[in-house]
């Protein structure tokens, strides 16, 4: 069964024989229904299940910062799909069989806003990390994003909207749990309306103190 909120010359959320209506990004969108599949799939299927499997156990944890990262990369997906899709697209890599991302080459966070020129990571302190930065053109209201990806454990500490672009430093603190992990750093900068992102820039791997 089908509704139809508009009328018969409008979009119907439902089944409709073998269709299906619903909406996608405040579009009314119909589609055929998935036909179930018969035998085995082949060698390049199975491996491109494989290859989808890995990047979205990959990005799994950094599900809430892609949101905004990548909440412009498309005009009709953002946030985690237009996250995959890049990371398919760009960065995978597949080593002795198995595939591979290499946390220098993934972007977390995409747009048009500049980068810093220069920025750096600190292990200073205890279950602390401290970011700086400075360069690139800005406008007063960005503020910094930081990513911190404990890839081993498949958890993720960050912050969507820390200070704003202009301080040039800012100090995370970490859970103790962190303390004696490696984990992968990342930087961008999103506009405080969180219109606009920069690509995001990798700091390294870092040994929490």
């Amino acid at each position: 069964m089908a509704i139809m909120k508009n009328g018969i010359m409008g979009g119907f959320s439902g089944k409709v024989g073998t269709v299906v209506g619903y909406k996608l990004k405040g579009k009314d969108v119909m589609r055929g229904k998935p036909k179930k599949r018969r035998g085995k799939p082949s060698p390049k299927e199975q491996d491109n299940r494989e290859k989808f499997g890995y990047v979205q156990l990959w990005l799994k944890p950094l599900t809430d910062f892609l949101r905004v990262g990548f909440n412009n990369y498309h005009p009709n997906y953002q946030g985690f799909v237009a996250a995959k899709s890049y990371q398919l697209t760009h960065v995978v890599k597949k080593v002795e069989e198995k595939y591979f991302i290499d946390p220098a080459q993934a972007l977390v966070s995409f747009g048009s806003l500049s980068p810093a020129t220069e920025a750096s990571v600190l292990a200073g302190k205890p279950a602390s990390l401290t970011f700086n930065w400075k360069g690139g053109k800005y406008h007063y209201d960005e503020r910094t994003m930081i990513l911190v990806y404990d890839i081993a454990n498949e958890r993720a500490y960050y912050d969507t909207a820390a200070v704003k672009r202009s301080a040039g430093t800012y100090a995370l603190e970490l859970t103790k749990s962190y303390s004696g992990k490696e984990v992968h750093v990342y930087l961008a900068f999103v506009s405080d309306d969180r219109k606009n992102q920069s690509n995001s820039q990798y700091l390294g791997a870092v040994t929490v103190l």
